[in-house]
């Protein structure tokens, strides 16, 4: 048995230290976590959301935006389609009727507003209804975008920055 005159006070240093690996530990499966389950890093690639979003520009999906409420006419989504995904505006929510008149979005017989379209397309196509997990999405930039109902299920989340 060793006398208690011979061991060593523990060391305050060694229990200071370990405390901050703790922490920075904790900090970097936050940060982990964070970005690998509610902010989603994507970088834009195509031009189908000029003005709004730009080729090359990095932004951020918020995975959880719709856990506690649904899409709205506006919001910038990201959609996953089959292996690709797309950044789009929704422009139509379940149950509406959207109709395209001459580069003019009618949602239920009101005109829709959009400032942030830039130049409309000219275009003219079959009225839409829209079903209880339907949403209508569309790019910003008319000229070079796809458009379409898609299902909530495809949503991924909501376009941050």
């Amino acid at each position: 048995m060793i006398p208690k005159a011979l061991l060593l006070p523990a060391r305050p240093r060694c229990v200071a230290r370990r405390k901050v690996l703790y922490i920075a530990l904790a900090f970097c499966l936050g940060i982990f976590a964070v970005f690998n389950w509610v902010w989603w890093p994507v970088v834009i690639s195509g031009d189908s959301m000029v003005p709004s979003y730009y080729d090359g520009q990095p932004t951020y999906i918020n995975k959880l935006a719709y856990w506690s409420r649904d899409p709205l006419r506006g919001d910038v989504v990201g959609v996953k389609v089959g292996s690709d995904f797309y950044i789009k505006r929704i422009i139509g929510v379940p149950g509406d009727k959207i109709e395209f008149n001459r580069g003019v979005v009618v949602v239920n017989g009101t005109p829709l507003v959009e400032p942030y379209v830039e130049r409309p397309l000219l275009w003219w196509l079959r009225p839409v209804f829209l079903g209880a997990d339907d949403y209508f999405i569309m790019g910003d930039n008319r000229t070079c975008s796809t458009l379409g109902p898609i299902k909530k299920q495809k949503i991924v989340g909501k376009a941050i920055f």
